[in-house]
C-alpha cells in the first residue's frame, strides 16, 4: 500500500512538474489551456495532499492523547498514519513553497478558478472533520460517549488547517471568489445546527409528555443531550460562515439562492411537510382509523414532527426578516425561481391531494362491502384533503405574488425564462403523466372487456389511472389559459422591449445588468469608469433613463446609459 502510495504521488508530481515546464516554454504564446491544466493538476495534488497529511497527522495525535502510545494491536493502521505523515508533509510543504512562488510570481494566479476551489474544497473538508471531532469531544464531556483521543486530535488537527486556510483565504482570495466558501460553510453550520434544535425540542417534547424514560440531563444515549451536542457543533459554524461573514457580503445571486432557496424556501418546506404529517396524524385519531388503541403509541412520532414544524417556522421567519432589511424592490431572476419552485411544489401537493381523492372515491363506489365498511378509505380522504388543504393556500399565495408581479411588471415577467420553464415543465409533465395514465387506464378497460368481466371491478382497477388523468387534465387546463394570455400580451411587451443592446457605464454592479437584460430582453454589458464620475444606480433608475429618450430616439437599438453627477443619462448610438 505505501509503495503504491509514493508511485502516484511521484507521477502527480511528475505531471505538474512537466505542465510547469511546458507552460515556461509556451509563456512567448500565451496560451491560457496550458495555465488551465497546470492549476488542475496543481490544485486537485495539493488537496489530495492536504486530505493525507490530515488524516496522518490526526491518527497520530489521537494515540499521543490516548495517554499512551499503542504500539500493537493496531500495526495497520499506525503503519498507515506514518506513511501519511513521512510523506505526506514533506511533499505537500514542497508543493505549497512552489505554489507560493506562482502568487508572487503571477498576480492572476489568487483569481484563478484553480485556486478558488482549492481553498472552497480544503477549508470545507478541513471543516467537516474538525466539526466531528467536536461532536464526539462534546459527548465524552456530556457523559454521552467513551473518550477517544481521536477526537480532540481531529479537533487539533482538522481545526488547525482550517484555521489556516481561513486565514489564508481572506488574504490571498478576491471576496468574490470566497463567496462559495461563506455560503456553503453557512449552509453547512446552518443545516447542522438546525437538526441538533429539531432533536433537542422534539426530545424535550417527548419526555415532557412522559413518552421517553430515564433521566433527563445525565446518562448515556440521552436525546436531549445528543441534540445539545449537535447544536453546540452547528451554531459557532452557522454564527461565524453566515452572521458575521456571508451576511455582509454583496448581493450576489449565490447570496440570493442561500437566502431564498435554503433559507425561507428550505425552512417553509421543512414546515408545511411536517405540519402535513402531523395534521394527518390528527384527522386519523380523530375521525379516521389510528391502528393503534393507545394515544401513546399513535402519536410516537408527533414531537419529532412538532419540533421540525417549529424549527421550520424559525428559518422562514429569520431569512424573512433579512430579506426585509435589505429590501426587496428588486424582483430578482432567483426570487422568480423561488416563488414559482415553490408554486410548483405545492402544486404537486395539490395534485397528489386530488388524485388520492379520486382513488378514495372510486373505491369507495366500486369497493366490495369489506371496503365500505373499513375504514381504510377514511385514512385515504383525510389524506387527500390534508394533502389539498396544505398544497392549496400555499400555491394560491406564491401564484398571487406571481400575478402581482405580471400586473406591476408584466415586460420583466412575461418575458423571463423562470416563467416560460415553468409552463414548459407542467405542459410536459402533464402531458406525459395523462398519457401514460390514459395508456394504463385504456388497457385494463380492454382487458376486461375482451375477457367479458367489465363491471365494478374494472373501475377499481383503473382508480390510479383516472385520478392522475383527472387531475394533470385540471391543472394542465389552467396553466394552458395562462401561457394563451401570455402569448396575446407578448407582441405589445416584446415591442417595449428595445432596445435590443444597452452598454452601462458607471458602477460595476452586474447584478442590475442582469435585471435589465431580463426587462428589455437584450444584451447588456457593464463598464466601470476609472475616475470619480460614477454615482449608484438602481435597475428602475436605469429603465427610467431609458423610457425617458426622445420620441424621436424611442426606437434606437443601442443605447449608453451613462451615471452622471446629475443622474443618469441615455445615449443612442449605432455600432458599426
Amino acid at each position: 500500500m505505501i509503495v503504491s502510495l509514493v508511485v502516484g504521488i511521484a507521477l502527480v508530481v511528475l505531471v505538474v512538474f512537466v505542465s510547469r515546464r511546458f507552460a515556461v516554454g509556451s509563456a512567448g504564446s500565451g496560451s491560457s489551456e496550458v495555465h488551465a491544466v497546470r492549476r488542475f493538476f496543481q490544485y486537485l495534488l495539493l488537496y489530495g495532499l492536504l486530505i493525507v497529511v490530515g488524516v496522518g497527522l490526526s491518527g497520530l495525535v489521537g494515540r499521543l492523547f490516548d495517554w499512551q502510545i499503542r504500539l500493537a494491536g493496531d500495526e495497520a493502521g499506525l503503519a498507515r498514519d506514518l506513511a501519511f505523515t513521512v510523506v505526506g508533509i514533506p511533499v505537500f510543504v514542497g508543493l505549497v513553497l512552489w505554489s507560493r512562488s506562482r502568487f508572487t510570481g503571477r498576480s492572476g494566479e489568487a483569481r484563478s478558478l484553480g485556486w478558488a476551489f482549492y481553498i472552497t474544497a480544503a477549508s470545507l473538508t478541513a471543516l467537516a472533520f474538525a466539526m466531528t471531532g467536536l461532536g464526539r469531544l462534546l459527548e465524552w464531556a456530556m457523559g454521552l460517549n467513551d473518550y477517544s483521543g481521536n477526537a480532540p486530535a481531529a479537533v487539533v488537527v482538522w481545526g488547525g488547517l482550517w484555521g489556516a486556510h481561513w486565514w489564508l483565504g481572506s488574504r490571498v482570495t478576491p471576496p468574490e471568489h470566497l463567496r462559495a466558501h461563506h455560503l456553503a460553510g453557512s449552509l453547512l453550520g446552518l443545516a447542522v445546527a438546525a437538526a441538533g434544535l429539531a432533536s433537542v425540542l422534539a426530545a424535550a417534547l417527548r419526555t415532557l409528555f412522559g413518552l421517553d424514560e430515564g433521566a433527563v440531563l445525565a446518562g448515556q444515549g440521552n436525546p436531549i443531550l445528543q441534540g445539545l451536542v449537535v447544536l453546540l457543533v452547528g451554531s459557532p459554524v452557522w454564527f461565524l460562515y453566515w452572521y458575521l461573514t456571508a451576511r455582509r457580503d454583496d448581493r450576489h445571486p449565490l447570496w440570493w439562492v442561500y437566502v431564498l432557496l435554503a433559507g425561507v424556501g428550505g425552512g417553509l418546506v421543512m414546515a408545511i411537510t411536517s405540519a402535513s404529517m402531523l395534521l394527518y396524524s390528527v384527522l386519523v385519531w380523530l375521525v379516521g382509523d389510528p391502528g393503534a388503541a393507545d394515544a401513546r403509541t399513535h402519536f410516537e412520532s408527533a414531537p419529532t414532527t412538532t419540533a421540525a414544524v417549529a424549527v421550520g417556522v424559525l428559518l422562514w421567519w429569520y431569512h424573512q426578516a433579512v430579506l426585509r432589511g435589505v429590501g426587496q424592490a428588486a424582483r430578482t431572476e432567483v426570487r422568480r425561481i423561488y416563488e414559482y419552485l415553490m408554486a410548483g411544489i405545492a402544486l404537486l401537493a395539490g395534485a397528489a391531494g386530488l388524485t388520492t381523492a379520486v382513488v378514495a372515491l372510486i373505491e369507495a363506489v366500486a369497493g366490495n362491502e369489506q371496503v365500505l365498511v373499513g375504514d381504510g378509505i377514511v385514512n385515504t380522504l383525510l389524506a387527500a384533503g390534508t394533502l389539498l388543504v396544505v398544497g392549496g393556500p400555499v400555491w394560491w399565495i406564491y401564484w398571487r405574488l406571481i400575478h402581482d408581479a405580471v400586473t406591476s411588471d408584466p415586460g420583466a415577467e412575461l418575458m423571463s425564462t423562470t416563467r416560460r420553464v415553468y409552463l414548459f415543465v407542467l405542459f410536459g409533465v402533464g402531458g406525459v403523466a395523462a398519457v401514460i395514465s390514459l395508456l394504463v387506464g385504456m388497457y385494463l378497460l380492454f382487458e376486461d372487456v375482451v375477457n367479458s368481466v367489465v363491471g365494478s371491478e374494472t373501475l377499481r382497477r383503473m382508480r390510479f389511472a383516472i385520478g392522475v388523468l383527472l387531475a394533470t387534465a385540471a391543472i394542465s387546463g389552467y396553466h394552458w389559459a395562462v401561457y394563451l394570455s401570455d402569448r396575446k400580451q407578448a407582441p405589445s411587451v416584446a415591442a417595449e422591449q428595445e432596445p435590443r443592446y444597452v452598454l452601462l457605464v458607471g458602477p460595476a454592479d452586474h447584478e442590475i445588468a442582469r435585471e435589465v437584460s431580463h426587462r428589455t430582453h437584450g444584451r447588456v454589458q457593464v463598464w466601470s469608469r476609472t475616475d470619480d464620475g460614477a454615482h449608484p444606480w438602481s435597475t428602475d433608475e436605469v429603465m427610467a433613463a431609458l423610457a425617458t429618450m426622445g420620441t424621436d430616439q424611442a426606437g434606437a437599438d443601442e443605447v449608453i446609459v451613462l451615471s452622471e453627477a446629475g443622474g443618469l443619462r441615455a445615449i443612442p448610438v449605432h455600432r458599426h
